[in-house]
């Protein structure tokens, strides 16, 4: 079974290193990681959102309202991504995959995108509004065309599915410490995560 379907070029190439390093012996596996990093794996902001209430909503209304109403709240927030320089990746069932070029883009996105859910929200009945959380990470990831995996995208998705609230943005230490003095302060301390043996400590947005 593929990993991606019609892969373009980036994971056309990652397809082809996986192979070279399935048939490379175990000692030499390592090397060849190091090697490959600079082709394979790119800075980026990564945001990932949550939608409140998604399997109440769904029960309550039906799958085929929550497509709906999810489609049309699409329309309204993709313009806000573009104009923040930052793309949707993918779409997993409530949730959003967005990436930018930098830790302040993606703050700058993610305020346009709950600024356009507002205004959303205005025009619509009670029971397709929209609201999301989000997690931002930043840092080395596998940047792919349809995909972006690595540590910061694992824990943003834990921020924004698991942590925060609905309208709150959380980032991850290196999204902090990788935003602009400008930026910087609108960012306040939110609470320390413990993952395993790590003390994690977790800023918060102010939207």
């Amino acid at each position: 079974m593929a990993i991606f379907r019609d892969p373009g070029p980036r994971e056309r190439r990652l397809l082809g290193f996986l192979e070279r390093r399935r048939r490379a012996s175990l000692a030499k596996r390592e090397e060849m990681d190091r090697r490959a990093l600079p082709r394979l794996f790119r800075r980026r902001a990564i945001v990932f959102t949550d939608m409140a209430d998604f399997t109440l909503r769904t029960a309550r209304d039906g799958i085929l309202h929550f497509m709906m109403m999810f489609a049309r709240a699409l329309e309204a927030l993709g313009p806000a991504v573009r104009r923040s320089r930052g793309e949707i990746v993918k779409v997993e069932a409530d949730s959003l995959l967005m990436r930018f070029d930098d830790a302040a883009a993606a703050c700058r996105g993610v305020a346009a995108v709950e600024a356009a859910l507002q205004r959303h929200n205005k025009g619509v009945p009670e029971n397709e509004q929209v609201r999301f959380s989000y997690g931002i990470g930043f840092g080395d990831v596998l940047d792919l065309e349809h995909d972006v995996f690595g540590l910061e995208v694992n824990l943003a998705s834990k921020l924004g599915e698991d942590l925060a609230k609905p309208g709150e943005a959380l980032l991850t230490p290196a999204a902090a410490a990788a935003l602009d003095r400008a930026t910087l302060r609108k960012v306040v301390a939110y609470r320390v995560l413990t993952f395993g043996r790590n003390a994690v400590p977790i800023s918060r947005l102010k939207l």
